[in-house]
């Protein structure tokens, strides 16, 4: 028998004693006649029998044990959280160093921002900053990822990708700017609200009729959400935007319906529950119905909030201030110190 080259391979065979003894089969122990086979010409020939090193195997011929592999790879491991540890501190070193709008939480400096943004950003972005032609800068989804110091850079350098001219203004002006619209987007509890929180409470669990669907900590209904957290969760152009404009922004699990059984019975509520085979309205009383759908004769959803939409008619201006005073006191933990200045609603209406 030969290979391709025409050399015996009769003096090759490895003998199965080899693999008896369970011995690495590497050049060293390899018969003796195995080894350094040559060519004819004189060329070593290499290693036969399927013994090609592989690139598991050490040059010694000896496969790496376990011990060693997990200590290569813990090696690895710590050399590569090394490298993100050291990421992260230059990421944290670059936040620290960041531009600070030395002028934030100010009420004076809010106001005069106010001014400046009315007279050359209503334009584009809305009196109240809801959006227009620019993007909407009240709701915080731009501006509270965004620092300082790219800010500042977008006011006085402009953004020619979203149509946005610079702004040679002072930089106490564009610090003033920026204290208005941090201000639109920042927690009503820490934020100077105007109004008198005593008479808004007065008003929520009176005249405005709030209590009957909003429960705060315990007191009150449960046909709308729980508002104990309002003033932590809503800005205070949320909350203003809230009462004058209820429809404008529904919560889930919340959606009206009105139904009617093949009996006759009408019910009307909030839907708990809603699939193919049945129906769980919450009543105004906020006793649960739970009915199939063969026993409904007809139901209607509602678009939007239940909230009613006339606080401006049944309300004074005042009367709203102090309520949205109110509100922006309710926060399931301790309350900073109240920083940034709201405007009092006399735009309301």
């Amino acid at each position: 028998m030969t290979d391709v080259h025409g050399v015996s391979l009769s003096r090759v065979a490895i003998s199965p004693k080899i693999f008896a003894k369970g011995k690495n089969l590497t050049r060293k122990n390899l018969p003796e006649d195995t080894q350094h086979q040559r060519y004819a010409g004189g060329r070593r020939r290499p290693p036969l029998g399927g013994l090609v090193e592989s690139p598991f195997t050490w040059r010694s011929g000896v496969l790496p044990t376990r011990a060693s592999i997990i200590k290569i790879l813990s090696l690895f491991l710590i050399a590569l959280l090394s490298v993100l540890h050291s990421s992260n501190a230059q990421d944290d070193n670059q936040k620290k160093n960041a531009l600070k709008n030395p002028l934030e939480g100010q009420p004076e400096a809010i106001a005069e921002g106010q001014k400046l943004f009315v007279a050359s950003c209503s334009g584009c972005h809305g009196t109240h900053a809801e959006g227009g032609r620019g993007p909407n800068l009240a709701d915080g989804r731009i501006v509270r990822h965004t620092d300082d110091e790219h800010l500042f850079g977008a006011i006085h350098n402009g953004a020619s990708g979203a149509n946005m001219p610079a702004f040679n203004l002072p930089d106490t002006q564009i610090w003033q700017l920026l204290a208005y619209i941090r201000s639109l987007s920042s927690p009503a509890a820490e934020s100077h609200v105007p109004g008198d929180p005593e008479a808004g409470e007065a008003t929520f669990y009176g005249k405005g009729g709030c209590s009957s669907c909003h429960m705060i900590l315990g007191r009150g209904g449960m046909l709308g959400p729980d508002l104990s957290n309002i003033g932590m969760s809503r800005s205070w152009h949320q909350l203003i935007q809230a009462l004058a404009d209820p429809k404008s922004r529904s919560q889930t699990g919340f959606q009206g319906v009105t139904d009617v059984t093949t009996k006759g019975t009408k019910i009307t509520g909030i839907a708990k529950y809603n699939s193919n085979y049945s129906l769980v309205v919450q009543d105004m009383e906020g006793d649960l119905h739970s009915i199939t759908m063969q026993d409904i004769r007809e139901v209607i959803f509602r678009k939007g909030s239940l909230m009613p939409d006339d606080y401006g008619q049944r309300l004074t201006a005042k009367e709203i201030d102090d309520l949205v005073a109110f509100l922006s006191r309710q926060s399931v933990r301790p309350i900073k110190t109240q920083s940034s200045a709201a405007s009092p609603s006399k735009d309301f209406r």
